[in-house]
């Protein structure tokens, strides 16, 4: 059986990770303005407990920044055909992970809520996430043997079309050929 202090360590992390989740789908959909009450209410706890985890709304706001990176970065992975041995593996993966328009993470992370609380946020505990995040995408990009340039202007226009699923702007159609265009870009010359 189980000693109490280790079941109350996993019911801690559980209620904290069932905090974030609330906390990321609520901001998704509600705003940025949505409070940390309702929150707290998503997450089927009390604004006391919310406040236990998280000491403030910036430290809420970077775990969420901090498990969003590791959800996309695990998106990300899933989409890594090992069996393409060659040089460009994980721009293809990002690619194919960010043009997913079946993706509820990344969906989520390309919202326009989520990518405004990241451009909008000065505070620097959340700044050092992100600096952190682009810093380990950097690195494994530069692993991953393809020209430095080629690989950013791929990536970026996989964001790009990340942020546009769901919009009047990027048909089913065009994101197909646009996906099969930077799948092709992302191969070595």
């Amino acid at each position: 059986m189980p000693s109490t202090e280790a079941v109350a360590g996993r019911d801690k992390e559980r209620t904290r990770k069932a905090i974030i989740e609330a906390a990321s789908q609520t901001l998704y959909v509600q705003g940025g303005g949505v409070s940390l009450a309702d929150i707290a209410a998503a997450a089927g706890v009390s604004k006391g407990a919310l406040t236990h985890h998280f000491a403030s709304r910036n430290a809420l706001e970077e775990a969420i920044l901090a498990d969003a990176s590791e959800k996309l970065w695990d998106a990300v992975h899933s989409h890594v055909d090992l069996s393409e041995n060659r040089p460009g593996k994980l721009l293809r993966g990002y690619v194919r992970a960010l043009t997913d328009a079946e993706n509820p993470t990344v969906r989520r992370l390309f919202a326009p809520t989520s990518l405004l609380l990241i451009i909008g946020s000065a505070e620097p505990a959340i700044q050092g996430v992100l600096r952190a995040d682009a810093q380990r995408w950097r690195e494994a990009f530069a692993a991953d043997g393809l020209d430095p340039a080629t690989s950013l202007a791929v990536r970026f226009a996989a964001e790009g079309l990340a942020g546009s699923v769901g919009t009047p702007y990027l048909t089913a159609s065009e994101l197909r050929t646009s996906r099969a265009r930077l799948l092709e870009l992302a191969e070595p010359a």
